[in-house]
């Protein structure tokens, strides 16, 4: 066997990892193992691909105690998750409940703050938690995918809060005397409201109504006293219905 770069000369050994023929010349020992110099190359560029792979998946990795610290700010701890659209579910719903509890008066205003303390405390663990899931390998965005499709899927609703929010917001601004007076009706009207929609979603026929044709009935024959006989009757009677 002769040596795989130097076809002239006899071969002494083998290389550990491709096993070619090798000379004492091309003989290349890394702990007493004889490789050849293509082998080393590779071996060192596929190091220097693994610890940079490596750098980039710790610069990647959420610290849950830096998420907790920028969860202090409504939405910021899930953005440094690189979570943005619950970054912003979280902000808007801190924000208006806020101006909620800001508007109504006792019981309503302690209702709201509350429901403000809850939705806070739960952004700050959300984040500690996302962090940790993040570490662990799990997937992130197809949490705020699934957060995403769920808005999409209800933006009328998610759009009329928001905008019945703002209105509030703006009547306590010009005419706050006048509001607090008043806000008993505006929740009579959205209740009202509310109870239209469901009423005319049970009126609705149901989709799974099924519209079936009964098998056609022979119209029985009849009596002709002329002729002292029954008339023929070879019609059939085919009425269709509505059945359930």
């Amino acid at each position: 066997m002769n040596c795989f770069s130097h076809p002239q000369t006899l071969a002494t050994v083998r290389c550990s990892s491709c096993d070619r023929g090798l000379c004492p010349r091309c003989d290349h020992r890394i702990k007493g193992f004889p490789y050849c110099q293509d082998c080393i190359v590779a071996g060192i560029e596929s190091l220097r691909r693994n610890s940079g792979e490596s750098a980039r998946a710790r610069q990647d990795e959420k610290s849950p105690l830096i998420a907790v610290l920028m969860g202090l700010i409504p939405g910021l701890g899930a953005a440094y998750n690189g979570q943005n659209v619950k970054a912003l579910v979280h902000f808007t719903i801190i924000l208006g409940l806020s101006m909620l509890a800001d508007i109504f008066n006792n019981p309503l205003e302690v209702v709201f703050g509350l429901g403000v303390a809850g939705t806070y405390i739960f952004s700050i663990y959300d984040a500690y938690r996302s962090a940790r899931h993040q570490r662990s390998g799990e997937d992130l965005q197809a949490e705020d995918d699934r957060l995403k499709l769920c808005l999409r899927e209800n933006t009328r609703l998610w759009g009329g809060l928001l905008l019945g929010i703002g209105v509030l917001s703006i009547l306590n601004l010009t005419i706050p005397d006048i509001l607090q007076r008043f806000w008993p009706f505006l929740l009579i009207l959205a209740g009202l409201f509310l109870l239209r929609g469901f009423s005319r979603g049970r009126n609705e026929p149901s989709a799974r109504t099924i519209y079936r044709t009964p098998p056609p009935s022979v119209i029985p024959p009849s009596f002709d006293k002329s002729t002292g006989e029954f008339a023929h009757a070879d019609r059939t009677r085919n009425d269709s219905y509505i059945g359930n």
